[in-house]
């Protein structure tokens, strides 16, 4: 039954599919046939109008010629001669029946241009009503029309081009000579160091030191270690927590004194996911890219903090931040390796590779180096650059789809441009 079941819907998909192969032939077939009529009916309904025309013009021209004629044979006959110049008066006899003779060949001409005139507004009238309203419609848009379309398609075809390059020459040059910025004065107190790297990190959770960490990153642990689901790392800071991506966590405590265990935290899904602890002592903040954060053990908290007085931070697309503050250790990830970097010497690091850094350090934003890689979208618009003295998370590599999503003030921008856009019909 199941087999019969199976080869009639194979067969109903088959039938389904070739009747609406069918059905796309047949309409397909029907307009060209249809657009290819009209056409032929417009290249006739062309050829009518020039004939009108030329018949026309050559209707009035020998109208204006019999009426030269008509005027010189009245003017000729005025000029008869007294009955007493027999010879003038047989000439004149002569030349008046000559003008009779070209007007009546004139009024010939002219009769016979005015009949070809009227046969040729009848063959254009006769044209015109086989044309399809619709069809007249689609020509009379397109006449109205004509130079928007060409517009949009430059618009489409450059706009790329145009666009990179305000971005590239305009913008990202204008943030690459403003002044550096800080999230916090570069005088408080506080330690930043990485005490543990590699793909799998063992933990270890006493009782006074729980274990909070992103549920898919917990892969084993000691059974000594009572396991909850916390579902926001702060509850008196939920948004803050969620846009810190601390939420639907997992907290691992020793639930009796002077016991404890380990925990293992690793990526289940991500080969060339990298793992970095970084231990905070009463350090001010450190600033870490959303979706980074693994787990957090010791006094950690997070706190907000706006810059809107900086154009680096609004490029970056970062006017509110979130700093991990206090006494503890962080637990970062990325992508092929992640270290941090400090020197005494300035450093630029590409931006989809900065995971963070420290908020005392000075930071900006400068344009990459050429422009053909940026609009070949091999590389983002701007690196960061970090002073002497800093303190920065890198990654070795970034995800794909990191590299797509690009700078979020670019794609915020963007989306505002194209919105106004389809707004508008473009």
């Amino acid at each position: 039954m199941k087999l019969i079941l199976a080869i009639l819907g194979v067969l109903t998909r088959k039938a389904v599919a070739v009747a609406f192969l069918v059905v796309a032939l047949v309409a397909a077939t029907l307009v060209w046939n249809w657009v290819r009529e009209q056409s032929s009916i417009a290249s006739e309904i062309e050829a009518s109008q020039v004939e009108v025309a030329a018949t026309l013009q050559e209707w009035r021209t020998r109208k204006a010629t019999l009426l030269k004629a008509e005027a010189q044979l009245d003017a000729l006959r005025a000029q008869e001669p007294p009955w007493y110049q027999p010879a003038e008066k047989l000439k004149w006899r002569a030349r008046v029946a000559a003008a009779e003779a070209a007007v009546d060949s004139a009024r010939a001409a002219r009769d016979q241009a005015y009949g070809g005139w009227q046969s040729a507004r009848q063959r254009l009238q006769q044209a015109t009503s086989k044309v399809d309203t619709a069809w007249a419609g689609i020509l009379k848009a397109a006449r109205q029309t004509w130079w928007q379309w060409t517009s949009i398609i430059v618009l489409v075809l450059a706009g790329p081009l145009i666009g990179k390059a305000f971005w590239y020459y305009v913008l990202a040059a204008l943030a690459s000579h403003r002044p550096p910025a800080r999230i916090t004065s570069p005088e408080r107190p506080g330690t930043l160091t990485a005490v543990g790297q590699g793909k799998v990190l063992e933990v270890e959770v006493t009782p006074d030191q729980p274990l909070i960490a992103r549920m898919e990153w917990v892969q084993q642990y000691s059974p000594a270690l009572a396991k909850r689901t916390r579902l926001l790392f702060e509850w008196r800071s939920p948004f803050t927590s969620y846009a810190a991506g601390l939420a639907e966590m997992t907290e691992l405590r020793a639930p009796t004194p002077g016991n404890g265990g380990m925990a293992l935290l690793t990526s289940g899904e991500d080969p060339n996911a990298y793992l970095l602890a970084l231990e905070l002592r009463e350090h001010p903040g450190v600033v870490l890219r959303p979706g980074a954060v693994v787990g957090v053990k010791g006094q950690i908290q997070l706190r907000p903090r706006w810059h809107l007085t900086s154009l680096h931070h609004w490029i970056a697309g970062r006017i509110r931040h979130i700093l991990f503050c206090g006494t503890g250790t962080v637990y970062v990830s990325g992508c092929g390796g992640v270290e941090l970097t400090a020197g005494a010497a300035p450093t630029v690091i590409e931006e989809s590779l900065v995971v963070g850094y420290d908020s005392r350090s000075a930071f900006a934003t400068v344009r990459t180096e050429t422009f053909w890689p940026y609009f070949r979208n091999k590389t983002s618009l701007f690196d960061y650059r970090f002073e002497a003295g800093h303190a920065a998370i890198r990654q070795a590599t970034a995800t794909p789809s990191a590299r797509r999503q690009g700078n979020a003030f670019v794609r915020a921008v963007d989306a505002v441009f194209n919105a106004i856009g389809r707004l508008l019909g473009l």
